[in-house]
This record gives C-alpha cells, sequence and structure tokens, in this order.
C-alpha cells in the first residue's frame, strides 16, 4: 500500500491525496512532525513533503509524485495525451504550485487575523509543547520571512488582494468555455488549483471575492466529487 507523508494543512499534500482519491488508489497516512522530519530523508532526502512510498519506491515533490502516479496507474489519467492540452495543464500547474501558492501562505499565514483562524490545523504538526500563541507567533515569523524574501509580503494587503481577484477572474474564464480548466475532462490542472485555493479560503478575503464567481464554486464542487481529498 502507498503511504503518503505528509503536512495536513499543506495544499500540495492535499494535491497528492486528491491523485490518489480520483484514481481509486488505496493509501495510508503518516503525519510528519515538522520538528522530527530529518528522521524522514529515507523518504525523502531534502526533508520536502509531501513524499511517498510505494512498497519501497521512495518519491518526494508533489509534481514528480503526480508524474509517476500517472505513470504507474494509468487508469484515469490525469496528464492529457494530446502534447497541447499536455502544455497548457503544465502551465496552469506550476502556476497554482509556485504562484497561488505563496499568495496562500502570504494572506492564510502571515496576516495575523487570518493566522488565528488557520493555526489550529498546523498545530498537529508542530512541536507538542508549543502553546497556540507560541504556535501563532512561530508561523507568523517564519511566514512573514518567507514571503518578504519572495516578494509578495512586500506588497501592501490591499495590492495582495488585487492581485488574487486578477487570479480568480482568469480562473473564471476559463470556466466559462469548459467545465474544466484544460480540455473536456479533469487535469492535474483542476486538482492543482482547487488545492491551493482551499487554502486561500482560510483568508476572509478569498472567501468574500470567490462569492462573485459562481462558475468557480460549481467547478470547485465537481473536483471535489470526482477527487476527494479524503481516503
Amino acid at each position: 500500500m502507498i503511504t503518503i507523508y505528509q503536512f495536513e494543512s499543506s495544499p500540495l499534500c492535499e494535491k497528492v491525496r486528491r491523485i490518489l482519491g480520483y484514481k481509486g488508489i488505496e493509501y495510508q497516512i503518516h503525519e510528519v512532525d515538522r520538528s522530527k522530519a530529518q528522521e524522514l530523508k529515507h523518504v525523502s532526502p531534502f526533508g520536502k513533503f509531501p513524499a511517498i512510498d510505494d512498497d519501497g519506491v521512495s518519491v518526494c515533490d508533489s509534481t514528480d509524485i503526480a508524474y509517476y502516479l500517472d505513470n504507474k496507474f494509468a487508469q484515469r489519467p490525469l496528464i492529457p495525451a494530446d502534447p497541447i492540452l499536455a502544455a497548457q495543464m503544465h502551465i496552469i500547474e506550476d502556476w497554482a504550485d509556485e504562484s497561488l501558492y505563496f499568495y496562500e501562505i502570504t494572506m492564510r499565514l502571515s496576516w495575523e487575523h487570518n493566522a488565528r483562524h488557520t493555526i489550529k490545523a498546523i498545530m498537529s504538526t508542530l512541536p507538542k509543547h508549543l502553546t497556540e500563541e507560541q504556535a501563532l507567533a512561530l508561523v507568523l515569523a517564519g511566514s512573514q520571512q518567507l514571503v518578504a524574501a519572495q516578494g509578495l509580503g512586500r506588497k501592501t494587503q490591499q495590492q495582495v488582494v488585487a492581485d488574487v481577484q486578477r487570479h480568480l477572474k482568469a480562473i473564471a474564464a476559463l470556466l466559462k468555455q469548459s467545465k474544466w480548466l484544460v480540455g473536456d475532462s479533469i487535469s492535474l490542472a483542476d486538482i492543482a488549483v482547487l488545492s491551493q485555493l482551499n487554502c486561500l479560503l482560510y483568508a476572509r478575503e478569498v472567501v468574500d471575492a470567490i462569492k462573485q464567481y459562481p462558475d468557480i464554486v460549481s467547478w470547485a464542487e465537481r473536483v471535489d466529487r470526482v477527487a476527494p481529498a479524503k481516503p
């Protein structure tokens, strides 16, 4: 059986669970204690999660895992056979993982009013001796340092919200022409984007913004039905 090593609240870990759910693959979860991540070098040499162990075969990085699973379990493919559609899927998936990801880190974890709302979901992976306030301080400091170095943390909150509005508008535009983001069936693009949006919804600003886009809400429900995040 496949074991996924994960941080439950990570969108990239949700992405892998949804891939497994869509393909109907049985799996078990190993929740990683962040303070002991280095003890899992046998599955993730660089301490990067998600990682999977498939009967002794270890793969880390959510995209590498996705391609591994799509190759081994070819039923219900998530990577289009058509090279043009596969290219579009790749661009959208990478945008979700490398751009939307930093928006959710910024809004969900580095803004205190939202971090207070999400801290309980994160505490299970933090050292057990921390109080909620200590955990919050740790998460705020770490995420603020990260997004300041990346760049989003140097924007005003109003600018970040405006950016996300543009991203939502772009997603909605794609969904005007199809039920899915790429082609006429679900792909890795849909799973990657939804996994990031679900974490962004911990930010009250995104909860308010997404109400303007019923096509996104309907699409999210479709993806959730066919690619569930829970075993």
